[in-house]
């Protein structure tokens, strides 16, 4: 193309043809596709847990499909708001997600200063996997069912004890919980993790605990714990002849912890669709499936609106009952 033609109808056709291919440049930069650079997978948890476990199979699987480093992130701390503070700082372009638990709408009602509001500041992208928890006991405790359990804490008010992973947990809640609906009182002992929590329930200086799944799963197969009831509404695939609490007399009980996607309020929803596709891709395939199935995790994968709705239900859920139970953080 010569601009600088001699002829003046050939110059102003150069001319044209130059200013179109120019108007058509933003264009093509606009419609960069997605990914094409480096994608950080933040995780508000330290290394080796749950969360992180699910995070970095979701990144090495996005990596193969789409030809881009996602990266794991690991800023633990604050119950969560150090990792989810990483998302403020950074644009809303897809590049910079989060993987909370359900923590995201449990602090809300926990921290009076909480510096998100989940829903106006995030975007859902999916649940990446539903982590259930049972109420196990040790495997010689009296108790065969949770009416048995529930008779001991009438026989003896003050009597129960009960562990979690810490204070504002989905175990602490789950047993703060169960203790109001059965009636019974029941004494919460925080513990920092799982590991000593299950320690002290098998000495026997707590009596019960509600244990997330990918703690527990292979701990009651191998029988050294023994599991009276998973909390949520259904019965866990992994454990299909242990009977939900709401079955066992008390309607409506569902507990269950999920672990999901969030990217920054604003994100072009484009972005949002590509990123649910890679991550729904890469939970349906086989052995990320077997895996998640060995560790007690039910894969998500459900699209962002529904995710949504989740986390929406789930905000009125907890802070009417986090009101009624009293809890607080201090």
């Amino acid at each position: 193309m010569d601009i600088h033609a001699p002829n003046p109808l050939l110059r102003r056709r150069a001319l044209i043809q130059a200013a179109a291919l120019g108007a058509a440049w933003p264009a093509a930069w606009a419609q960069e596709p997605f990914p094409s650079r480096p994608v950080r997978i933040v995780v508000p948890f330290a290394a080796g847990g749950p969360t992180d476990l699910m995070a970095r199979a979701i990144a090495k699987a996005m990596n193969q499909s789409t030809g881009q480093p996602f990266i794991v992130d690991n800023k633990p701390g604050g119950g969560g708001v150090i990792g989810m503070s990483e998302i403020g700082r950074n644009p809303a372009d897809g590049y910079t997600m989060v993987m909370p638990s359900i923590l995201a709408v449990t602090n809300p009602a926990l921290m009076p200063n909480y510096p998100f509001d989940t829903l106006k500041d995030f975007s859902p992208v999916t649940v990446v996997g539903f982590i259930p928890h049972a109420l196990v006991v040790k495997p010689d405790f009296p108790a065969t069912d949770l009416q048995g359990l529930v008779r001991m804490g009438k026989q003896t008010p003050g009597s129960l004890s009960y562990a979690s992973s810490g204070i504002g947990t989905s175990a602490h809640l789950a047993g703060a919980l169960f203790a109001q609906r059965a009636g019974i009182q029941a004494t919460h002992v925080p513990y920092r993790g799982a590991g000593p929590a299950v320690q002290d329930l098998l000495g026997g200086r707590v009596q019960f605990m509600f244990l997330d799944m990918s703690s527990a799963l292979g701990q009651i197969q191998a029988g050294k714990l023994r599991a009276l009831a998973v909390a949520p509404s259904k019965r866990f695939e992994g454990l299909p002849q242990v009977p939900t609490v709401a079955e066992q007399g008390y309607p409506g009980f569902d507990v269950h912890g999920w672990y999901g996607l969030l990217l920054k309020s604003g994100t072009p929803a484009p972005v949002i669709d590509t990123l649910y596709k890679e991550v729904k891709a890469a939970l349906a395939a086989p052995d990320l499936r077997a895996m998640f199935k060995a560790q007690g995790i039910e894969p998500g994968g459900m699209p962002p609106a529904e995710y949504g709705e989740i986390i929406r239900k789930d905000l009125v859920q907890w802070r009417k009952t986090i009101a009624e139970l009293g809890i607080k953080l201090d």
